[in-house]
């Protein structure tokens, strides 16, 4: 995770420089945006060291609209909480929808991948066990001028949630993400 978390971010400090760069040569602003949020994970009949919607974390992202209609989302999360529930990851988005590179409402979908590690408990002690796998993503929001405000929700596959579940004793459910986002267009 670790090696896989510094490229993500040195691909995306790379990225703002160079839309930065070509920001400065260009008299239009770029649609390459930075934010961060609000982020809740819940997962359906969690055993109480898995979040289950009452936590909540924060989330850094970055965004580049292509088009109008198509977009990338890049999110780093973080839920360090009450009851020792803690997690940690990204989720990299594709997103389909209206309104995506100009002011006004915007509205989209699209295939989601994350991977996170989770303090998880054992009888021999906790450590972290990481989930991964594919989603889909589903979002609305808003664009005032240089600034964007979005609520954005994730259906994960919930394959290895639910092996933690059935391993703690519990049954099966489904995990959403949910991310409150404001960010800011360059």
């Amino acid at each position: 995770m670790h090696s896989a978390l510094r490229a993500s971010l040195l691909i995306s400090a790379l990225t703002v420089c160079a839309v930065t760069a070509y920001a400065a040569d260009s008299n239009e602003p770029t649609n390459f945006r930075v934010g961060t949020g609000l982020f809740q994970a819940d997962i359906g009949n969690a055993p109480s060291y898995l979040p289950n919607g009452e936590q909540q974390g924060f989330s850094l992202f970055a965004e580049f609209p292509q088009s109008n209609h198509t977009a990338s989302r890049f999110i780093l999360y973080r839920l360090n909480g009450e009851d020792d529930v803690q997690l940690q990851g990204g989720e990299t988005q594709l997103m389909w929808g209206w309104g995506l590179a100009e002011p006004g409402f915007r509205i989209y979908t699209g295939p989601a991948w994350h991977y996170e590690k989770m303090l998880v408990q054992r009888a021999a002690g906790d450590h972290y066990r990481v989930f991964n796998g594919w989603g889909w993503q589903f979002g609305v929001g808003a664009q005032f001028d240089a600034i964007t405000l979005d609520l954005a929700a994730t259906l994960r596959d919930p394959k290895d949630y639910n092996s933690e579940n059935l391993q703690a004793g519990v049954s099966k459910g489904d995990v959403w993400t949910h991310n409150l986002l404001l960010s800011y267009r360059f």
